[in-house]
């Protein structure tokens, strides 16, 4: 019986990989570019599974191109580059890998609020001018305690719980703001529920973990960010589309807003020439939440499996659209 063929659309860390290398006729882009649309179609066209990165838009367009494909796995937790709807009405099982990159996307955005209360990555740069002299004054360089604050965690999902717990360690006050109460954090981390509202004005530090949707586009804007104190710090961790970032840039510049670490930015990459860059008070990283070498690799083996067990009929480790499992294309799968 011929082995499915799969197609994986980046480099991914191969010791992730090595299982389902041996289960399916694999093949896997090695180009350093992104493929393009046309690329993708001719490449994916007689493909039965997909390994796919967040570059690649799973959408009626590539699924009509593509008439073999019955499952597909996102390397990632967020799906926004997935079109659940239309993969469920083809019957196309679609999975993500949460979990794997919750607590070290947790340490990333306690980086950032670290780095951006204590200005790391402007003093540094600052050593590195030769700004350091002994005349340096005791009131030069001063950044913000990030102990006994206050951190609003708005979407308290995995990531944002890991969050909350390193949290407990700074002795911080946690609000939070979930489409549904966590008793469950409330109790451990002494987590307290506030409306929007409120935890926009009581923050001193604000960190984002929601997906991305219409309704979450700019959940961050001009109108949010007035709430929020002078003194106050964002960071966001989740999707840069979360937040207006020409009202950021015009609040940290007005002295409406006091910093903002990002790991994510609108559009993705930034360009060296954004305004953002040019304000100190702003640490921007290249979307490497989840870039340490052992979690991509638990990544790419959380993806992989996904693909692995639909392909043989079994349920996947984590599938956004469940009801399409058995139905349309992917019927044949689960006989």
């Amino acid at each position: 019986m011929d082995r499915p063929k799969v197609y994986v659309s980046r480099i991914l860390a191969q010791e992730g990989l090595r299982e389902l290398r041996d289960v399916c006729d694999l093949h896997i882009w090695q180009e350093a570019e992104l493929m393009t649309r046309k690329v993708q179609f001719k490449l994916f066209a007689d493909c039965t599974g997909l390994l796919a990165t967040t570059d690649i838009k799973i959408d009626r367009e590539l699924l009509e191109a593509c008439p073999g494909l019955k499952v597909v796995s996102n390397h990632a937790v967020g799906f926004d580059n997935i079109d659940v709807p239309t993969c469920t009405e083809f019957g196309v099982p679609a999975g993500n890998t949460p979990g794997v990159l919750s607590e070290t996307t947790a340490d990333l955005a306690f980086t950032l609020i670290l780095a951006t209360a204590r200005r790391v990555l402007e003093m540094a740069d600052w050593v590195k001018q030769d700004h350091w002299t002994v005349n340096t004054g005791m009131l030069d360089n001063l950044g913000r305690d990030v102990h006994h604050t206050t951190l609003g965690i708005i979407g308290l999902g995995r990531i944002g719980r890991e969050v909350a717990r390193r949290a407990t360690g700074f002795n911080m006050k946690i609000l939070y703001h979930n489409r549904n109460r966590d008793e469950q954090a409330e109790n451990e981390y002494g987590a307290l529920y506030a409306t929007r509202d409120e935890i926009l004005n009581r923050s001193d530090i604000l960190s984002l973990h929601l997906p991305l949707s219409e309704q979450t586009t700019h959940y961050i804007g001009k109108n949010e960010l007035k709430q929020m104190k002078p003194s106050a710090i964002l960071v966001n961790t989740a999707r840069g589309q979360l937040v207006d970032q020409t009202a950021l840039f015009s609040a940290i510049k007005n002295g409406e807003l006091a910093g903002a670490g990002l790991d994510v930015t609108d559009p993705e990459p930034m360009r060296g020439d954004d305004p953002l860059l040019t304000l100190p008070q702003v640490t921007v990283l290249p979307h490497i939440g989840s870039a340490t070498d052992t979690t991509r690799i638990k990544m790419a083996e959380m993806a992989a499996q996904n693909l692995i067990r639909a392909l043989s009929g079994q349920p996947m480790l984590s599938c956004i659209n469940p009801d399409s499992i058995g139905k349309g294309r992917s019927a044949s799968l689960y006989q």
